[in-house]
């Protein structure tokens, strides 16, 4: 196992952070589109802090969770346009 840097600790948090975000966000927004480009945005940061900390599996749990929360501000957000 190799340590984290201080750069890839925090973009893995900030990956994170942003998922809880467009997930709170998608369950509180009147336009279900905007809910959508936030989850996707979420995601491709998410995806991008899961390549930076590949080498370090606490870093790779925070990012997939970023991911998770994201693909869950999507689904909302496609569920409300399509009901």
């Amino acid at each position: 196992m190799q340590h984290s840097t201080t750069l890839t600790k925090t973009a893995c948090f900030l990956a994170l952070f942003i998922g809880i975000l467009a997930a709170a966000f998608a369950f509180v927004t009147k336009t279900p589109s905007y809910a959508v480009a936030a989850g996707a945005v979420a995601a491709v940061i998410g995806l991008i802090s899961l390549f930076l900390g590949r080498k370090n599996i606490d870093d790779m749990q925070l990012a997939a969770a970023g991911i998770f929360m994201a693909v869950v501000a999507c689904l909302v957000g496609l569920w409300q346009i399509y009901n």
